[in-house]
């Protein structure tokens, strides 16, 4: 249960501390997620250009063969990796926007603590 007495200096520091790593981890996770989403492009361009060009190898129109490899088994089911990748990179962005909101209320309430002990003790040192 959360309590509604203002930080000590520790406990400031601590909060903006965890708060701080916890956006880090996140902006390294959104890293690998464009990473991923880089790989999962690159594969199904890939694999769509193979097929297409298998396609016209076997003699079928121009025309056609995009529209028949993107609905082939292996080329569909690169696309869907694909798009599951974009999903989980804008997720992560989600997510480290939210650890930057998270990082920015830890900091305005050690900087409302701060004011308290002030307004309360007539000074800003550290408790403990």
């Amino acid at each position: 249960m959360a309590n509604n007495r203002p930080w000590d200096f520790d406990e400031a520091r601590a909060a903006c501390r965890k708060a701080s790593m916890a956006q880090e981890k996140a902006e390294r996770t959104l890293k690998q997620a464009y990473v991923n989403a880089a790989h999962a492009q690159e594969d199904y361009r890939r694999g769509l250009a193979d097929k297409i060009l298998d396609l016209r190898a076997d003699g079928l129109p121009a025309t056609l063969c995009q529209d028949l490899a993107k609905g082939s088994k292996e080329v569909s089911e690169l696309r869907r990796v694909w798009d599951i990748a974009e999903g989980t990179k804008e997720a992560m962005q989600q997510n480290c926007w939210r650890h930057t909101a998270d990082r920015k209320d830890a900091q305005r309430f050690a900087d409302w603590s701060q004011r308290r002990e002030m307004a309360e003790t007539g000074h800003m040192e550290p408790i403990g």
